[in-house]
């Protein structure tokens, strides 16, 4: 019999060193003593799955776990939009529906243990109804430290939608190459792309115009509908139009650019010398706007 008692949220501080380890419901660690929850959408998601300590926990005074060593939560989608509905996101029972390809990105985090890093692997293939294998090396070439029976949360870009789906892993393989055999997923939940979605960014970009020759500058927020562009070498008015060329990472490959955008307002903050644009974009086509969407969806995903 488990020997773990509840912990009410209330009873944990926000940036405090934690006096002693926090479990979930099946005894999984959450976060080790000395650690620090670092925000109430942190401490939202760790306690969906119940919180519980050791009352014989013997508490001593540690410092805070470096920064690197922290958990690391998974964002979910709907907390970078401000209008997200229910209508966005559906759930289908046949990972067939989805179409994944092989050698497709996966993002890979580890639902008992977040102090596990978050992963980007390649899906190998599936067997219908039978299981799923990705590979277990990291981008860097290293063995993924994830064990057999660990629960893992998967995510994927697939046209317009991400993928989202949990698995059990049944067997860690070696021979002959490193791989996971993950179960079958029971359910797959696909939320689709909003174009309210935003990421900040350090885009280098090239700006030209009617009357403007090609002058760099910085794009620090995007989205599929506009961009906030960053310069001081610009003398921009509202209203003006302009062209932005840019190259961006989908589908791993290198994407060149050619956008075009109406400047809505512009504002200095003191005491930079920078001058921030409001950018909307004009109707792109199919092409630029699915690469666009996907390179704002994969830097959501690592986030």
């Amino acid at each position: 019999m488990s020997t773990l008692q509840p912990v009410r949220k209330q009873d944990l501080s926000i940036g405090t060193p934690l006096p002693y380890p926090i479990y979930d419901v099946n005894n999984n660690l959450l976060l080790r003593e000395g650690q620090i929850i670092a925000s109430a959408s942190q401490l939202e998601t760790i306690a969906r799955d119940g919180l519980f300590h050791n009352p014989q926990w013997q508490t001593t005074t540690r410092t805070p776990a470096p920064t690197s060593n922290r958990a690391r939560i998974p964002v979910d989608i709907e907390e970078s939009s401000t209008t997200a509905s229910p209508a966005d996101s559906k759930v289908i029972r046949d990972l067939n529906q989805v179409k994944l390809q092989p050698n497709t990105v996966l993002h890979v985090q580890s639902v008992g243990d977040p102090l596990k890093p978050k992963a980007s692997v390649r899906l190998i293939g599936w067997l219908d109804k039978m299981g799923v294998m990705i590979s277990a090396l990291s981008p860097q070439g290293g063995i993924l430290p994830f064990r057999e029976n660990e629960v893992l949360q998967l995510k994927a870009i697939s046209g317009k939608n991400i993928v989202v789906f949990t698995a059990t892993i049944l067997k860690v393989c070696f021979t002959p190459f490193p791989y996971l055999h993950l179960s079958w997923p029971d359910k797959i939940q696909l939320r689709q792309l909003r174009n309210s979605l935003r990421i900040s960014t350090h885009l280098i970009v090239s700006v030209s115009g009617e009357t403007l020759r090609s002058t760099p500058a910085k794009i620090t927020n995007l989205s599929a509908s506009g961009a906030m562009l960053e310069s001081s070498l610009l003398e921009l008015e509202p209203d003006q139009m302009i062209q932005l060329a840019l190259r961006l990472p989908a589908a791993g490959e290198e994407h060149t650019m050619t956008l075009q955008a109406k400047v809505c307002n512009r504002h200095i903050d003191p005491p930079s010398t920078m001058t921030q644009y409001g950018l909307a974009f004009e109707p792109m086509g199919t092409a630029e706007r699915l690469v666009l969407e996907h390179f704002i969806f994969y830097a959501l995903l690592e986030s």
